[in-house]
Parts: structure tokens; sequence; C-alpha cells
């Protein structure tokens, strides 16, 4: 009956009533422990936002070598091969760490990053409003003459490395240059809320018919 209702298995119920198996019935196997302390692989957790949050997050390869060289500096004896972590580890490692999470980080030029810093931002926001006050464009009712574009781009070729960062936000990696082939969208927009047709720049001689479609916005422009 036993069997059935909890479904154990026959065997384990037969070790237990002739006293083969004497574990007792309320224990937790814990298993092994961590080959890291927790104070340990939570400064290996600080290092890994901290790398993040400047655009430089690890994957699992550099998360690895980053382990290695930690313990190798600090001379800890572990149970990993050759001082380096192996996958098993770094899966646990997430687990036990849920402030971190995989992903696919977005390709960040090191100027757009550097232009992110508080700093940078509060200066142009200040030349902006001196600027907006000395043109006389400051009042509500000039709002139609103020207009801001922007351009986005669309990587070709969308394969990118998944790596390690704080879950719920953003995760980007900086390059030192634009990447592979690109496809550029001009949007521009107005204060007042007037949105202007936007410019799809592609790479290449002259624009393909099959890059148009009739299904964009209408008066988009093409240009290469």
């Amino acid at each position: 009956a036993a069997q059935e209702f909890y479904g154990v298995p026959i065997s384990v119920i037969c070790q237990r009533l002739s006293g083969k198996r004497r574990t007792p019935i309320d224990s937790v196997a814990r298993g092994r422990k961590p080959a890291l302390s927790a104070e340990v692989e939570n400064t290996i957790e600080k290092c890994i936002l901290a790398r993040a949050q400047y655009g430089y997050p690890c994957d699992k390869n550099e998360l690895q070598d980053l382990v290695k060289t930690y313990v190798e500096s600090k001379e800890l004896q572990t149970s990993f091969k050759n001082n380096r972590p192996g996958d098993d580890w770094y899966y646990d490692f997430l687990k036990r760490h849920l402030a971190l999470s995989v992903k696919k980080p977005e390709l960040l030029q090191k100027l757009r990053k550097d232009a992110r810093k508080p700093k940078v931002v509060y200066n142009f926001y200040e030349i902006l409003r001196q600027t907006l006050i000395s043109k006389d464009l400051i009042s509500p009712d000039k709002a139609c003459f103020i207009y801001n574009a922007d351009e986005s781009v669309i990587p070709s070729d969308p394969s990118r490395i998944r790596a390690i960062g704080q879950k719920g936000r953003p995760l980007c990696r900086v390059s030192g240059g634009s990447g592979r082939e690109n496809t550029t969208v001009l949007a521009c927009i107005g204060a007042d809320g007037s949105v202007l047709p936007p410019l799809v720049v592609f790479k290449g001689a002259a624009v393909q018919p099959r890059w148009v479609s009739e299904k964009g916005y209408p008066g988009t422009r093409y240009t290469t």
C-alpha cells in the first residue's frame, strides 16, 4: 500500500524493515559544501555586477577564468581542476546568486557608454537650457520649433554571446567600434509631439527594391 500511495520503491521498504537502511526518516541530505565560501562568492558577484555596470560583462568562460585568477592570487585550496571551476560550479553559482541572470548584451560603443555618465548628461541639458533661453524658445508655445533627431542601429548579424548581468536590468557590452554592418534608422520628433517621416540608411551603392516596403511609415525615405 505504501509503495502505491507514496511511490516508494519496494526495495527501499524492504531495506527499512530489515534494518539495512538506518538513515533517519526526517534527515535532509545537504550535499557537499560549495568549493568557495559564501564570502568569496559574494565578492565574485559584486565584481560581476561592477563589470556589467561598466559595460564589460562576463560570459561563462570569462567568469571561470576570473575565478581561477582569484583562487590562485589568494592561494585558496579548492576542488577545482587546475584551479579553474567547471560548468557544474558555474550553473550552481547562478542558482545560489539570484541577483544574476544570463542574457544577450546589447553592443554599445565606448563613446556612447561614456556619454551616459551623469556628469556628461547634466552638462548637456544645462547647455540645452541656456541655448533655449538665448534663442527665446523656452516657452511652451515655441515647442513646434524644437526637434530632436536620433538614430537607431539595427545589426545585420544578430549573433551575440550570452553574458552575466544583474537580473531585471539591461546589459550592454562595450566595443571599440561600430562592429558589423548595420542598417541605420533616423527618427525626428518635435517637442510638440509632431513626427517627421524616418530616414533609413542602408550600406551599399544603391537602394535595392527588396529593401523597401509598402507597409512602411508614410513618407519614409531610403538612402545609402
